[in-house]
């Protein structure tokens, strides 16, 4: 019997494109090979060279010898500093500081941080505070920011002047470790933060805020003897018509003790 032609030529191809495959496969493996001996002579190198240079102090211009702490107003720039595990700590100008960052970060009065560095061994750390939006009335005045934060510092150590809070509920069903706990005190917080943004020279004449237990909300305002009366449905076109009441009632020399906001379409003036 006869082979058919076409079959032994398909053969032929077959072992052909085998071959030139491996070829190629050896030809990768070699150059991987290759660049591996590469990586491990120059990791060696690298380590040899910097173990010189350490012996040798070549390195010591660059160990930082200086750390400046800006942004810090209420916390202590050195308690920082060794919060961070820089004291002591022996860093050079490109040392690694990710792990410092987040020692700092722990720190309650600590909001954002960053390094900078300075040629050729000084770093600058800087950081965000966090600030109070109230003051909250428990066993004493308590700065809390807006995500109802405790920041663990006396009220006047900062000088802060932030609204005063009174609330309905006993101090221990407040505040669980460092944060306020309870849900309308965290809104009414957050709220603030709010009026601080968008209204601030509103803010800033609000002297004292009173919560109830039922939702309630009372705003005593500086340039004013009455109160404002509102709760978490006040939308912020009611405070923005607060100036413009006050001043209408002013000009007409009209006595009144409350303003109440928590109606749909209008303000309730109270008179004394």
């Amino acid at each position: 019997m006869m082979r058919k032609p076409g079959l032994q030529v398909g053969r032929r191809q077959n072992r052909w494109v085998d071959r030139e495959q491996m070829a190629a496969r050896r030809q990768s493996i070699k150059r991987g090979l290759r660049w591996a001996v590469v990586a491990v002579a120059c990791g060696l190198a690298t380590f040899h060279v910097g173990k010189l240079a350490h012996t040798r102090g070549w390195l010591s211009p660059f160990l930082v010898r200086e750390v400046r702490v800006v942004g810090a107003e209420v916390a202590h720039p050195e308690v920082l500093v060794a919060e961070a595990g820089l004291v002591g700590k022996r860093l050079h100008y490109w040392s690694h500081l990710d792990d410092h960052l987040e020692l700092v970060m722990r720190d309650p009065l600590i909001v954002e941080a960053s390094f900078e560095r300075r040629l050729p061994n000084r770093l600058t750390l800087v950081v965000v505070e966090r600030q109070p939006v109230a003051l909250l009335g428990l066993e004493r005045l308590t700065p809390v920011d807006a995500d109802g934060r405790v920041l663990p510092v006396s009220a006047f150590h900062g000088g802060w002047d932030v609204p005063v809070m009174t609330i309905d509920w006993p101090t221990e069903e407040v505040v669980l470790d460092g944060r306020v706990q309870v849900g309308l005190v965290r809104w009414t917080l957050d709220w603030l933060s709010e009026v601080e943004l968008v209204m601030p020279p509103l803010y800033q004449e609000i002297s004292t805020v009173e919560l109830d237990g039922d939702g309630t909300i009372r705003l005593r305002l500086t340039r004013s003897e009455c109160t404002v009366l509102l709760d978490h449905n006040t939308p912020f076109e009611k405070l923005a018509l607060l100036d413009d009441v006050l001043r209408d009632l002013a000009d007409k020399g009209d006595s009144f003790f409350q303003l109440d906001l928590r109606f749909e379409d209008q303000i309730v003036v109270r008179g004394g």
